[in-house]
């Protein structure tokens, strides 16, 4: 059963996911573009000097494709459940809803981890082309934060439409806004580096808060 409801999922997804893929893919190639207009304006020790020294960052694009990504899959995956109460069906097969619930998370995760893992290996490889070993590793510390960020939007989002009553739904909008805001502070490149561990923890212990309006949803605690 288990199984079946993961398999559900990936059918559900697999176009939203290629739609999120080709919109990171044309992300990616626009920094790339970005990248070599860099090069193309000034000398190379004057770009890294920008980069090492002032803290320029040409890859921001990813920051917000990251958080749309995580957004637009939860939506794909879980609005037209929750607009039709298809979702109560789910909750009523025989297997306990908290497995039921997180099948669709897995699922929806997993499917944003895979386009994040893209960005971050693309930025990784770019960054290697042209820049010594120092400013690829700084710029996957930068990025990899947002890809974070990515992946609470996407939990954030969850618990927003799976909520059943509109005032714990704003309630759940304001801790989703703190809790994703915090991957997102201004902080110079690679300032992340040392609480990584946390932040993911962080991503963690936020995932299972999911269950709460699910199980209302699923009884009609309301």
């Amino acid at each position: 059963m288990f199984a079946s409801i993961l398999h559900k999922e990936f059918i559900k997804l697999r176009a939203f996911w290629l739609a999120a893929l080709a919109l990171n893919a044309c992300i990616i190639v626009y920094v790339l573009l970005e990248m070599l207009k860099l090069f193309r304006m000034d000398h190379a020790e004057v770009v890294w000097y920008r980069v090492i020294h002032l803290g320029q960052i040409y890859y921001e694009p990813f920051m917000y494709v990251m958080v749309i990504t995580g957004i637009f899959l939860a939506f794909a995956q879980f609005f037209p459940e929750m607009k039709n109460h298809r979702f109560r069906i789910s909750l009523h097969l025989p297997l306990a809803p908290h497995n039921i619930v997180l099948g669709h998370i897995l699922v929806g995760l997993v499917a944003v981890v895979l386009i994040l893992a893209v960005d971050v290996m693309a930025l990784y490889i770019m960054t290697g082309l042209y820049f010594p070993s120092e400013i690829v590793h700084r710029s996957v510390f930068t990025v990899l934060p947002w890809a974070l960020a990515g992946l609470s939007a996407y939990i954030g989002s969850t618990l927003v439409l799976l909520e059943p009553t509109w005032r714990l739904r704003i309630f759940n909008f304001v801790v989703s806004l703190g809790v994703t805001g915090l991957f997102l502070l201004p902080a110079d490149p690679g300032a992340y580096a040392h609480i990584l561990i946390p932040l993911f923890a962080l991503v963690l212990f936020f995932a299972p808060s999911v269950l709460l309006p699910a199980y209302r949803f699923r009884y009609r605690k309301f």
